[in-house]
């Protein structure tokens, strides 16, 4: 992580995809076998205190942007996508090597814990590319359903992320080829909280693990009931 807060990662080479891939395929089985201790259903939701969160609630949600994307499958994906349940949202890119699919399976980690539970609708995730010259959709889809079939990426015109990531605090930055052409991102590693109404409600700065994201969602969903029944 540089002085800024933004990790710095090298170029993704066809070996390191594979080792992406079997990397892949380890974490799943090491989550599942980590399930062990589960919440009770329907069981109290104590509220969240500030002082000993992880995350950070926003005293008031902020309202995303309109913005014009694409999903992994090729179709448009607008603010009105962000709304109707609360989702997770990390910016990265698929050429990263660490930081991007580490997050992303502690993603599907706190998923699995909070499906285990028998916890209520489970939240998305959407996972932002912020290099859409080399993330196309064909990419993205490849890339998201390596760590869940549920996870939606998107990627658009440099405008729209950049209006994206603006409004939300993200930054990122893109540094110059090499002799090859591949080259290096810089990002925030921060994960969202998008509310059913599509706005930001909360987010955790790394180090974040999945027990962490899966209680502490659980906590802000039952201190905002009416977003929760949207």
């Amino acid at each position: 992580m540089t002085a800024g807060g933004k990790w710095h990662t090298a170029p993704m080479t066809k070996a390191n995809r594979i080792q992406l891939a079997l990397g892949v395929a380890v974490a799943a089985a090491l989550i599942a076998a980590a399930l062990t201790v589960l919440w009770p259903s329907g069981s109290a939701v104590q509220p969240l205190n500030p002082d000993e969160a992880v995350g950070t609630v926003l005293p008031e949600a902020r309202e995303l942007p309109a913005v014009t994307l694409t999903d992994h499958h090729g179709d448009e994906w607008t603010r009105a996508d962000f709304k109707g349940r609360w989702q997770y949202l990390f910016f990265g890119f698929t050429h990263c090597p660490d930081v991007c699919p580490m997050t992303l399976a502690t993603l599907a980690g706190a998923r699995e814990h909070l499906k285990d539970a028998n916890d209520g609708r489970l939240p998305g995730v959407v996972f932002v590319s912020v290099d859409p010259q080399r993330d196309t959709p064909a990419t993205m889809k490849a890339y998201v359903e390596h760590f869940s079939d549920a996870f939606i990426g998107v990627t658009g015109e440099r405008e729209s992320i950049d209006r994206l990531t603006s409004a939300l605090g993200i930054s990122y930055t893109l540094h110059e080829p090499d002799s090859s052409g591949d080259y290096a991102v810089d990002h925030s590693a921060a994960i969202l909280l998008i509310d059913p109404q599509g706005r930001l409600r909360a987010l955790w700065q790394p180090p974040h693990g999945r027990d962490v994201l899966a209680e502490e969602f659980r906590r802000i969903r039952g201190q905002h009931p009416a977003e929760t029944r949207s």
